[in-house]
């Protein structure tokens, strides 16, 4: 026994000794608060770049910077001046407004003054609309009339440039290899942008061209004046150096272009926009691209790219297919005069503005998880995003989760779907790889209501029922339900005032039902409880206001969705006035139950409305 207790003194000396030594602090063993996730990110960028690299390191830096560069200098479109004789045929040419003077001799004619200066005599049209005094449809000169004949400028065709971009009502051109995507975050763009470098890119957009119906006439100096006043309106980010120009097309379409540097802390972003106001339709070009800091590095020249894609963009004469039908208002609408085109400023404030960290209350509060295996996966996208090294991951997955480190976490997404595979488990954009919401066991939301900056919210799950936990959520700015049930209960609704946008879909996974799908194991859809339990509960979370009434007491909403085929009086409408969209589904577009609703509908019931769908007919369009 003296023995034993001899070795068992020997060893938790040892053990006290290698505590003390290694500096280990655990939350139990010294009866202190454990290094946040934020404290072991700040000591990774303290370490960045401090180990040695192997041999060949600085060779392989050299080639990758070299063969970047090469890439920039390789996509630049630059205006140029003149170019050799012959050959024109390969230039997209543009004119300025400033032109010259040309005094009419004996003999000319203006398909040979077009010769003379574009190498075309087909350009003489361009001298027509250029002069719109000259008698005869253009056609009657005489010696020593004076005409003015705009500066020719010219933009090298890409051979290697992948034309096509647009639809049949269009076409533009973009570099060889760049891709093409859609971005979450704003409706209606495009987005075209080299993958080697995701900072490098163009938004692009068609719209009807309802600004410019006749031309753009003198209305292009008033918009200057707006735009800077816009670019003087942003918070957080310097706009500078903002400038100005118009071209022409040879089809006679004006391009008008201007160039500004975004200045967000030490960050400075070339920015580029260009707009083309065709016959039918608008386009619109936001470029932009990070400038080296290194004065001697090769940036990419985004203003040439811009100017190019616009001046490559010719309309076709089809109908656009709209891939992507406004149904909000635009990004930083606010401190923006034009509904038809995106706040380019708002857009660059979104990208590089510097954002503060949000203050928390008892950020040092530990926080508890009802799901295990939900809090399994919070640490997992936890010790992503403060990109963890394998030893502060363990060190973190032995402790508490404190409340300051839930703090990033503004987006939810729990979907389930018919298809194996295919269930969406997603929190802030990063997605769980062959995650099922199987795997979360969420069998409460309370789960959710504990992350303090919670935003938006998107829940097609089965497992758990108890929506009115998220009235707990004051953040919560835009939520998206379908329930395993028909909800009925939302009062919780009016707990949250910044609530801006809202999807009810009110029936029971009617796709889901359609489709006759119960998942193997724990049903997260028909079936979630027995008929017994439920009569034994009572009804599910009913209250005594109806739906119509609490819709119209959240009048911070601006969007809302609702799938219902229940027959409901949509006055509640009118008590909305931010309401800019109402999306009506649940019916078959062709059955005489949409026609009647679609015909409950008049032009000037509901006047702020903007965009509002019926059972997929599109009632007003803002497009």
């Amino acid at each position: 026994m003296e023995k034993n207790r001899i070795y068992r003194s020997f060893w938790l000396c040892m053990l006290g000794i290698v505590i003390a030594g290694s500096g280990i602090s655990h939350p139990v063993w010294a009866g202190e608060k454990a290094r946040t996730v934020m404290d072991m990110a700040k000591e990774n960028e303290k370490e960045e770049g401090t180990e040695e690299g192997g041999p060949g390191d600085e060779d392989a830096d050299w080639l990758g910077k070299w063969a970047a560069e090469e890439d920039m200098r390789n996509q630049r479109y630059p205006l140029l001046e003149d170019i050799e004789e012959g050959g024109k045929e390969d230039y997209i040419f543009l004119l300025s407004p400033e032109a010259g003077v040309y005094r009419i001799k004996e003999g000319d004619t203006l398909w040979k003054i077009a010769q003379e200066y574009y190498d075309k005599g087909e350009a003489c049209d361009i001298l027509k609309r250029q002069n719109p005094e000259i008698p005869g449809d253009g056609g009657l000169i005489f010696p020593g009339m004076e005409i003015s004949v705009p500066k020719v400028h010219y933009i090298e065709k890409q051979k290697d440039s992948r034309g096509g971009f647009g639809s049949t009502a269009c076409t533009y051109d973009v570099p060889a290899d760049w891709i093409a995507g859609r971005p979450e975050w704003e409706v209606c763009l495009e987005y075209s942008y080299w993958p080697e470098f995701a900072d490098v890119g163009v938004y692009t957009h068609v719209t009807e061209n309802r600004m410019f119906s006749d031309d753009v006439g003198n209305e292009w100096e008033e918009m200057q004046k707006q735009i800077a006043d816009s670019a003087e309106q942003a918070k957080g980010i310097d706009f500078r150096e903002l400038e100005f120009s118009r071209y022409i097309k040879e089809d006679g379409t004006d391009l008008l272009f201007y160039t500004f540097i975004c200045q967000a802390g030490e960050e400075r972003v070339k920015c580029a926009v260009a707009y083309v106001p065709g016959e039918e339709y608008l386009i619109e070009f936001i470029g932009y691209s990070p400038i080296p800091e290194d004065e001697n590095t090769q940036g990419y020249q985004i203003e040439e790219i811009t100017r190019y894609m616009a001046a490559s963009y010719v309309e076709e004469g089809g109908e656009k297919v709209w891939n992507s039908l406004k149904y909000r208002p635009y990004l930083g609408y606010e401190s923006w005069p034009y509904e038809d085109l995106h706040n380019p400023f708002a857009i660059m404030e979104r990208k590089y503005g510097i954002k503060e960290d949000p203050v928390l209350k008892g950020e040092d509060r530990e926080v508890e998880f009802v799901s295990k295996e939900w809090e399994r996966i919070i640490r997992s996208k936890i010790s992503f995003h403060y990109n963890l090294t394998r030893e502060q991951e363990k060190e973190f997955m032995e402790r508490p989760i404190y409340a300051s480190e839930l703090a990033w976490i503004t987006e939810v997404v729990l979907v389930e779907s018919p298809i194996p595979g295919r269930d969406q488990v997603a929190v802030n954009n990063i997605t769980t790889v062959d995650g099922s919401c199987a795997d979360c066991n969420l069998t409460t939301f309370r789960d959710l209501a504990v992350l303090p900056n919670l935003e938006k919210v998107t829940l097609e799950i089965g497992s758990a029922d108890d929506y009115e936990v998220l009235g707990e959520c004051p953040s919560l700015k835009e939520i998206s339900i379908t329930s395993a049930r028909p909800v009925t209960n939302l009062k919780w609704l009016l707990n949250l005032k910044e609530l801006d946008s809202l999807t009810l879909n009110l029936s029971m996974f009617p796709h889901l039902n359609e489709l006759g799908y119960e998942k193997e194991g724990a049903s997260t859809f028909g079936g979630v409880k027995e008929k017994e339990e439920e009569d034994a509960e009572g009804d599910f979370g009913e209250t005594s206001e109806s739906i119509e009434e609490i819709l119209a007491q959240c009048t911070s909403l601006k969007y809302l969705r609702l799938e219902t085929t229940d027959a409901m009086d949509f006055s509640f409408l009118d008590e909305l006035p931010k309401l800019y969209t109402f999306y009506l589904e649940g019916e078959d577009s062709e059955s005489e139950a949409a026609r009647q609703r679609c015909a409950g509908f008049g032009e000037e019931d509901y006047g702020q409305i903007q965009c509002l769908v019926v059972d997929g007919v599109w009632l007003r369009n803002p497009e």
